[in-house]
């Protein structure tokens, strides 16, 4: 089935959709970011390669000094810069989805994340919505116990260019309120979804407060209640919850996602 007729069959359910990201969402852990930066620092002198690894390092441990980004991969491709092609880029992250789908690469997820995704069997479609190719995907869920509480897989979604017409599809037999979209980027999960109508909501790990959002927390569990909250009165819940952010008007924009 490709994307488009997984959608269109998605889009016809009657449950209210919950649209779960997969990189920093679903899949936790730096290790996936860490093979991409290892495979990306084949491309540098050798000098220059523990130099680009020790620099993710540190943006991944919240160092303050160092700089900020949207998330690790936009890291990775920053600090490389103009010493590794795009053309490169490209094979680094293949190279370190390939090592994710073998099991080379250290993963996790959200404390209970099996358990509340099940709480919600019934009352939701659960869809995981990733700019991922669909390699080391279906490996990581099967690895974290998720693959039986995830209904539906929808790899290379464009985010977020392309997650507007993908609201279109997925909004075409359903009021904007019945899609909660749930992301750690705000730019490709939570602001397309937000001016759509849908509920959102944000996974702030490195607190960038860069929009608004009906949920947010640092970390996936603290969004259970209100998740549940939303699955539970889809129609009531933006009047509880209304989207607010203490994002400062005159913040510098971060660093575009390179490849989530």
């Amino acid at each position: 089935m490709n994307t488009f007729s997984l959608l269109d069959t998605v889009a016809k359910q009657p449950l209210p959709l919950l649209i779960l990201d997969f990189d920093g969402t679903v899949c936790l852990g730096d290790g996936p970011v860490l093979a991409y930066a290892d495979a990306a620092a084949t491309f540098l002198p050798e000098s220059a390669r523990q130099e680009l690894k020790d620099a993710v390092d540190a943006f991944l441990s919240h160092d303050p000094e160092a700089a900020a980004y949207k998330d690790g991969y936009a890291a990775v491709a920053a600090l490389a810069g103009t010493r590794v092609s795009h053309e490169q880029l490209d094979w680094a992250y293949a190279e370190s989805r390939r090592r994710l789908a073998s099991g080379e690469v250290e993963i996790s997820t959200a404390p209970g994340l099996a358990s509340f995704l099940e709480s919600l069997s019934g009352k939701v479609l659960r869809v995981l919505l990733t700019n991922a190719p669909v390699i080391g995907v279906h490996e990581s869920l099967t690895k974290l116990g998720l693959a039986d509480v995830v209904d539906a897989v929808v790899p290379e979604a464009g985010k977020p260019e392309n997650f507007t017409p993908l609201l279109t599809t997925l909004l075409a037999h359903r009021a904007p309120y019945e899609l909660m979209s749930v992301g750690d980027v705000w730019l490709n999960d939570i602001e397309p979804a937000l001016r759509a109508g849908c509920a959102t909501a944000f996974i702030d790990r490195f607190e960038h407060r860069t929009g608004a959002a009906n949920l947010s927390a640092t970390h996936f569990e603290l969004l259970y209640p209100g998740i549940t909250a939303w699955a539970s009165h889809p129609e009531k819940f933006s009047t509880v919850h209304p989207s607010s952010t203490n994002h400062p008007d005159n913040a510098a924009p971060l660093p575009e996602k390179a490849q989530l």
